[in-house]
């Protein structure tokens, strides 16, 4: 096994210029969060046969805001982190979508996870799923590097954390981690452009939807526009890089939506699907009871609901609750099912 402890390490104490920046109101790697002492971040990228192994306790390397704080009641706390991706990926010829899971990790260890966990109505199943970032402005409690804290303590970026860029090797173009798929994951150049554009006209009303202009409130507010932009509607393209001189598939965390890949052009690790605590892997769940629902009836541990592990009235109705017909319930589907004490699947 070849180990590689990665110079995330060592960036922290090169971070120490940016807190005597004026205006800056972020502590130090996390060290005033709401009074608590944490630990040394940790992270360490091994390669272990044709696996790129990334184990983490999720710390961030670099100043954050206090958390907690307005808009995010959660403060920061080390988790466990086990991913892992192969260490030469190919592409498919359809795109995966992502659903509510990291879609990489940073080479410090931090997740990329841009979704959120809200809705229109807070209902999962309406079709409408809140952005956390329009504008260029950060919502819910997130600080510069458009970062915040789950409820599990889990601190992770929904775009691009400018204090962990600041501190990588490399000139315009910058590895920053790497894809649940295995491919890498780069800072933006001018060259590179996203395809995705607001849509025009205004969103249904009523039953079917906020209503409003599309403005980027949601994921829905997009479309991808063939040819609009250099990048692929993964926000990724083919080129050669310092780390990758051959060329090689990479994604590109951009300053625009959609930030990072909400799907794969590889094939994403289970490692990176949500879990709850105990189960071991990939990170622990955001919060919420749908997992617990999930928990319930996933006896194989997969982290979804088969037909054959679902209850008799869920089992009758499986492809109603199934609405990407993947053949599983997963959590997110989870979160729509009735609540105990109602009304049983029909």
């Amino acid at each position: 096994m070849n180990t590689i402890r990665t110079a995330a390490l060592l960036w922290v104490t090169s971070l120490s210029m940016a807190l005597g920046q004026p205006g800056h109101d972020e502590s130090a790697a996390a060290g005033r969060n709401s009074g608590a002492k944490l630990p040394e971040p940790e992270v360490e990228i091994t390669t272990e046969g044709n696996y790129r192994v990334v184990r983490a306790n999720g710390l961030p390397d670099h100043p954050t805001g206090n958390f907690s704080g307005p808009g995010n009641p959660n403060s920061i706390r080390a988790q466990n982190y086990l991913f892992r991706m192969p260490l030469h990926p190919s592409t498919n010829t359809a795109f995966t979508p992502l659903k509510r899971q990291p879609v990489g990790v940073a080479l410090n260890g931090v997740v990329f996870d841009p979704g959120t966990a809200e809705y229109w109505k807070n209902d999962p199943s309406s079709g409408w799923h809140r952005e956390g970032i329009i504008d260029g402005e950060g919502l819910l409690g997130m600080d510069r590097n458009m970062a915040h804290v789950q409820p599990n303590g889990a601190y992770h970026y929904h775009g691009v954390p400018a204090a962990l860029v600041r501190t990588l090797p490399g000139k315009e173009r910058k590895l920053v981690g790497y894809a649940a798929d295995g491919f890498p994951i780069y800072t933006q150049t001018s060259d590179d452009r996203p395809g995705y554009r607001l849509k025009s006209g205004m969103r249904p009303g009523g039953s079917e939807g906020p209503g409003g202009k599309y403005d980027g409130t949601y994921t829905q507010d997009f479309e991808f526009v063939a040819a609009s932009g250099t990048l692929d509607e993964a926000n990724g393209r083919t080129g050669a890089t310092a780390e990758y001189p051959q060329g090689t598939y990479f994604y590109v965390a951009t300053e625009e939506f959609p930030f990072y890949p909400r799907m794969t052009k590889g094939t994403p690790d289970p490692s990176f699907q949500r879990r709850g605590p105990g189960a071991g892997g990939g990170p622990p769940r955001q919060g919420g009871n749908s997992r617990g629902r999930v928990g319930r009836f996933d006896r194989d541990g997969d982290g979804k609901i088969s037909q054959k592990e679902a209850p008799p009235p869920m089992a009758r109705s499986f492809s109603r609750h199934d609405k990407n017909a993947d053949g599983f319930i997963d959590a997110e589907e989870a979160a729509a099912l009735p609540q105990p004490g109602g009304p049983p699947p029909d």
